[in-house]
């Protein structure tokens, strides 16, 4: 049915007055409602009815509304014909015709119920047809699936729709679909989006001009569902009500479980780190909580970014390790998470400092310490992705003057030291060589661990720098890249 046959019907007691453009629209179904914002309870392709009581009295309200009506893609709307309905201003009919947005006034004396049978009547075939995509939807929504796409991939062929799901506070897409989104218009979203436990789904609008739906999802989380409408697309605001329980139900699954398993994770970052850790303890550990033991790499930023870090990459469903350790927040991934940590440094403009890979977990240690050198390599804000393969050139002397100048700046006091200065600069140049691992800096230097103690603690004393801090550990590090040049 469409609104020309509706004008068509005498008993319907409607006439046009505004948006003639609009007449072929298709009328899927009819709806009154006198809430002030029935755009947001309403869908595509349906007729509202009201009273008047929606109807805003300011001229330039009435154009807004009128313009948040065919945002929200309906097909017309319907005013009855009474005293209690404000005068329609002529920049609101004006904005209908443009728009190709039907405007009618119906006699007060027909009912809306027989609008609605006669709709009912036309769309008898498209109720059984809106009966068999939800029985298409909940046997997807009792399907597994491999990948993570699957499922909206799936209720995309149900609805002939393309969508994603997408958490606004970490811009990360929690049920990825066919459609992808920018950045700029999740933004754009964050501040409208309702908290959990205000209403079931709420219509918040839609972006492109109209090409995309956006909807306020009853989750965990702030969440919006993003749609793309394509032709014979079954969507509706009682399919749409059905849609949006199945997917804030997978939704909030995946959170839950993403999360859990994340913090389940967080103890084998400080478990690498510790030397006294048997690797092959840590390895079944690592690897009965699904952590990949090999091909990793650290990230490393400021603590400020603790819980945003946390959430981006456990949502994203990667496979994390992280903890605070020496002041900063610090996470063991793979080396292929790479693009993941440069859209999330980029989203929400954060620096972090990347290691070079890591074969294995026995390299976290040192892999944490080039993260750090990489952080702190900027002077600057703290944005974007450095890595360390790229600034340690930089950080590294570029001519013999200026390694001499590092050395004597940093290790200029262990120069100083007399007859024990090269025993000292050695045991430093060892220690960093070897990860900081005592056994085998003490072995390298054939000495005993309580000499190689008292060294470090001679070095601690003269280079007023302390071997637990990864600033200053970043400090000798430089300073040992600029003594192989000088």
């Amino acid at each position: 049915m469409i609104i020309s046959d509706l004008l068509a019907m005498e008993a319907t007691g409607c006439r046009l007055i505004a948006g003639s453009e609009g007449i072929n629209r298709e009328i899927l179904w009819a709806h009154s409602c006198e809430l002030p914002d029935p755009y947001r309870w309403l869908g595509q392709n349906e007729l509202l009815m009201t009273i008047g009581h929606c109807v805003p009295n300011d001229a330039q309200e009435q154009v807004e509304f009128i313009r948040r009506l065919e945002r929200a893609g309906l097909c017309g709307v319907v005013v009855e014909d009474n005293d209690l309905a404000p005068q329609l201003h002529p920049e609101a009919l004006e904005t209908a015709n443009h728009l190709g947005l039907p405007v009618m006034l119906m006699k007060r004396a027909v009912p809306f119920a027989s609008i609605v049978r006669m709709v009912a009547a036309a769309n008898k075939s498209n109720q059984a047809q809106q009966l068999m995509t939800l029985n298409h939807l909940y046997r997807a929504a009792l399907g597994e699936y491999e990948h993570p796409s699957g499922f909206a991939q799936q209720l995309e062929s149900v609805f002939k729709v393309a969508m994603t799901a997408v958490d606004v506070a970490t811009g990360v897409d929690v049920l990825p679909g066919s459609l992808t989104v920018d950045s700029s218009e999740i933004k754009k979203l964050a501040s409208e989006v309702l908290p959990y436990g205000q209403g079931m789904i709420n219509r918040m609008g839609s972006l492109r001009g109209g090409e995309l739906s956006v909807w306020s999802l009853p989750t965990q989380r702030s969440t919006v569902l993003l749609v793309e409408e394509s032709p014979g697309s079954m969507l509706d605001s009682f399919t749409m009500t059905h849609l949006s329980q199945v997917i804030a139900g997978e939704v909030n699954r995946r959170t839950h479980t993403a999360l859990g398993l994340a913090h389940q994770r967080r103890h084998l970052l400080p478990d690498s780190l510790e030397s006294s850790t048997p690797q092959d303890r840590l390895v079944r550990d690592a690897t009965q909580l699904g952590q990949p033991v090999q091909d990793l790499m650290v990230a490393i930023t400021s603590t400020n970014n603790e819980e945003l870090v946390f959430s981006s990459l456990s949502l994203a469903g990667i496979a994390h390790a992280s903890h605070i350790q020496n002041g900063y927040y610090a996470s063991l991934v793979r080396s292929a998470d790479l693009p993941v940590l440069q859209s999330l440094s980029e989203y929400h403009g954060i620096g972090i400092g990347i290691s070079p890979t890591i074969t294995n977990l026995g390299g976290v240690k040192d892999g944490l310490l080039r993260a750090q050198v990489a952080y702190e390599s900027s002077d600057g804000p703290k944005t974007g992705i450095v890595r360390y393969d790229e600034v340690s050139f930089s950080l590294a002397p570029k001519s013999e003057s200026q390694a001499k100048e590092i050395v004597e700046r940093v290790l200029g006091p262990l120069r100083q030291a007399g007859s024990s200065e090269q025993s000292l600069i050695d045991t430093l140049c060892a220690y960093l060589d070897e990860n900081r691992n005592w056994i085998e800096t003490s072995a390298k230097l054939g000495i005993h661990r309580q000499t190689l103690s008292y060294r470090i603690g001679r070095i601690e004393q003269l280079t007023g720098r302390n071997l637990k801090s990864s600033k200053d550990l970043a400090e000798l590090w430089i300073a040992r890249i600029a003594l192989k040049r000088s």
